[in-house]
């Protein structure tokens, strides 16, 4: 069984409606990480995808959090003196502005907040005796005013990708986010990995437990329209629903074609090297089937089966031609060809389908066809097409 299940982060609120809406054609739920109080404001496009489906699963991070917290507590006091030198807070308490979210590349010396619940009092205490943080109430969410823990965004980036780390292990969820390059902020956050990610001498990762969620998001986007923000949300919830099946087997494709490049590069430990062998197993399991799917579909040409059902009169009929020979029963005869005509159509058309639904990419298929922009003409067209039952 394929997972059905992300794990977004860093933030609570979703940043970025396209890529929501791209999320929301691969992953049955999103699940996002919401402590205990804090006040969700979700509005416009996630909201609707969130209305009535369930897209949307807040997770409480309380278990995650306490078990991440120790590390930091000891590679905090283990290395106070160092940190403080990079992400000391005091000297920018009242010169620096601050977000109520971690940035995931700080371009300046702002400061950021971490919601309080997601910080137990012995790692505050730490932070605050080191100079790492301060508590403060000036940013609210939505109407509610909110209290932070105040720190610098690469410390508060850190933790946040420890604990999505531990609640993804917990949950069996994988984790996903809409920062370009966060997909190699994930493996197993010990005492030493802090200390060395937040002092620059960490060897990056390779991604390996987000490699599923970048494999999903790479074949979605394959076959999405140039601007998504213009496609209506209730396109995206339809084809969540009317193609569940071929949902289904898409995401397990997704998932098989993730274990076959994650098993074949255990020892690899370039990032790079292991990117490579993450999109030639997407263009293998991927992308040259959805290719192949296309090509069988074009070949099945149904605007033209009309041309081998006109009827020729024979010359050697006298001049009344072939009303006089067919008397009364023109009418009926035409009526007939049309109707075989309409038949061999649909034949053809549940040919198209059978195709679809056999094929793994069969989904995506669906999708690049649901969203494609269309004229007016061409919209008409598909809908008489369905009329009649011979649209995919």
């Amino acid at each position: 069984m394929a997972l059905q299940t992300g794990l977004y982060y860093p933030y609570v609120h979703l940043r970025d409606e396209s890529w929501a809406k791209a999320a929301a054609l691969y992953w049955r739920n999103l699940a996002r990480v919401v402590p205990a109080g804090f006040p969700v404001q979700d509005r416009g496009v996630i909201k609707e995808l969130n209305q009535d489906s369930g897209f949307l699963v807040d997770t409480d991070p309380r278990l995650a959090v306490e078990a991440v917290a120790p590390a930091f507590v000891e590679a905090i006091q283990d290395n106070a003196e160092a940190l403080r030198a990079r992400f000391a807070v005091e000297d920018r308490r009242f010169s620096s502005r601050w977000q109520s979210s971690p940035r995931l590349v700080p371009t300046t010396r702002d400061l950021t907040g971490l919601y309080p619940e997601e910080v137990p009092a012995e790692l505050e205490d730490v932070l605050k005796e080191s100079g790492l943080a301060y508590r403060d109430w000036r940013h609210t969410v939505g109407h509610q005013q909110v209290s932070w823990v105040v720190v610098d965004p690469t410390l508060a980036w850190t933790y946040k990708c420890a604990i999505t780390e531990e609640l993804a292990r917990r949950t069996a969820f994988a984790p996903v986010t809409d920062q370009l390059d966060a997909y190699t902020a994930t493996g197993e956050w010990t005492a030493e990995r802090i200390t060395g990610t937040l002092l620059g001498s960490a060897t990056p990762t390779v991604g390996r437990e987000a490699a599923q969620a970048k494999m999903a998001m790479m074949a979605v986007k394959c076959v999405l329209p140039a601007d998504l923000r213009h496609v209506p949300t209730d396109k995206i919830v339809r084809l969540r629903t009317q193609y569940a099946e071929e949902f289904a087997a898409f995401a397990a494709a997704v998932e098989a074609a993730t274990a076959d490049v994650v098993g074949a590069t255990q020892e690899v430990t370039d990032r790079g090297a292991f990117e490579l062998h993450l999109q030639g197993a997407f263009d293998l399991h991927l992308a040259r089937p959805l290719e192949s799917l296309r090509k069988a579909m074009n070949g099945l040409k149904l605007d033209t089966i009309f041309t081998t059902l006109t009827i020729k009169p024979e010359v050697t009929v006298p001049g009344a031609g072939l009303a006089w020979l067919l008397g009364g029963t023109a009418t009926a005869v035409g009526t007939g060809i049309a109707f075989a005509a309409l038949a061999t159509r649909q034949a053809a058309a549940r040919q198209r389908d059978s195709l679809v639904a056999s094929s793994p990419v069969g989904y995506l298929l669906r999708v690049e066809k649901e969203l494609k922009p269309a004229t007016v003409l061409r919209r008409a067209g598909r809908a008489m097409a369905r009329t009649a039952g011979v649209g995919i």
